[in-house]
């Protein structure tokens, strides 16, 4: 598939709403760089990567979830003095998608909607028993305050009825891309903002000691391996230099720009809108982490409900026990299912990799802040 029709603009009435958009927030976001800075690097899409690695819903499905990376620098020494979270808060809101996204979706990509409707029928019927396959899975324990480590409440996401057409879930999706070595793997990414910019952890983006992932490609709200919205590649990706340089957990947060729908020129917000970011928040929050653990299913998301609490300078920690496949997933504060309000679902975090001493029970990730999070954010004028 040639890459170069990612840069294609959207025609018609898409077009124009892109334009209009672009006229009402520009002079709320600050502009994008167009060169890397000291502080952020990134890589630019070929032109044409050649063949798609993930074009079928078959390809993807073979497709096995980025291990975790070590944490192995001191990227998570403690902050004595407490001076990360003594900055101001920042909050940006997130935003809806077109008064038609549904129709729209529908009608660009039938075939994945009538499959999922169809199961999601024989779900309401009792054809499939979803309580039977989840019985042995769900953690019924309650978090507590001040977050604690091996703490938390689990529960299935995406695979009900429904919820992959409503927010948060149909903001948060699956990330594929090719390894330096040339293998295939994916992670868990969100949009985050209305220039069709994901957030997700650096490791999914650049292997430290190896080089930059390639063939990038992202579905929202993907579901057993079928895409209602799509599938999206990428303009261009950026991680923090201090990732490259000196890893840790603090500086494992990254960006992508998303090119168009490869089919229909539409871009991904137009579908699905973008779910607020916010950074400089306190290390205790009740915060909900998304992701598509393989330890639970690839084929759809699981959510974590605990209290975070300091795992280091600028990192968060939580009790979950999604692994492998949940690197990149949100960790989102004012948590609120099936709210299109931009105040609700915020992303603050991304998983990184486990808690010392708490594999499969507590995960740690970078805790968005004025240091990783907002030059990113800058680079990007998301």
């Amino acid at each position: 598939m040639n890459t170069s029709r990612l840069h294609r603009l959207p025609s018609g009435r898409h077009w124009l709403g892109a334009l209009v958009l672009a006229l009402l927030f520009a002079p709320l976001t600050a502009a994008a760089q167009t060169e890397p800075t000291e502080d952020v690097r990134n890589i630019e899409a070929p032109a044409d990567e050649g063949p798609d690695p993930f074009e079928k819903p078959e390809q993807r499905e073979r497709v096995s979830p980025l291990r975790w990376v070590e944490d192995d620098s001191s990227g998570t020494a403690t902050d004595p003095g407490g001076k990360a979270a003594a900055l101001e808060p920042g909050i940006a809101a997130g935003g809806a998608a077109d008064a038609d996204a549904a129709a729209q979706a529908k009608a660009d990509f039938p075939e994945a909607w009538t499959e999922l409707e169809a199961m999601d029928r024989m779900i309401e019927r009792g054809e499939i028993d979803l309580d039977a396959r989840l019985d042995s899975k769900l953690d019924t324990r309650q978090a507590v305050p001040k977050g604690t480590p091996g703490v938390f409440t689990r529960y299935s996401g995406n695979i009900n009825t429904q919820m992959w057409q409503f927010s948060p879930w149909n903001k948060i999706g699956k990330l594929y891309f090719t390894t330096p070595g040339g293998g295939s793997s994916y992670c868990t990414a969100n949009v985050i903002s209305q220039r069709n910019i994901l957030v997700t952890a650096a490791h999914c983006l650049y292997t430290r000691g190896q080089g930059w992932h390639s063939n990038f490609r992202f579905v929202p709200a993907d579901r057993f391996g079928v895409a209602p919205y799509g599938v999206y590649g990428w303009q261009s990706a950026g991680i923090m230099t201090n990732w490259i340089t000196i890893g840790g957990r603090r500086w494992d947060v990254g960006m992508i720009r998303l090119g168009n729908n490869l089919s229909t020129g539409i871009p991904v917000t137009s579908y699905v809108g973008w779910l607020g970011r916010t950074w400089n928040q306190p290390s205790v929050m009740n915060l909900h982490s998304v992701g598509y653990a393989s330890n639970l299913s690839t084929q759809y998301t699981h959510i974590c409900a605990a209290e975070s609490f300091n795992g280091g300078l600028d990192v968060l920690a939580k009790g979950c026990d999604m692994t492998y496949g949940s690197s990149g997933g949100g960790w989102l504060l004012r948590y609120h299912p099936y709210s299109s309000s931009g105040a609700h679902n915020l992303v603050t975090g991304v998983t990184s990799g486990p808690y010392p001493g708490w594999f499969g029970t507590t995960f740690v990730g970078p805790r968005f802040s004025s240091a990783n999070f907002v030059p990113l954010c800058s680079f990007y004028g998301c």
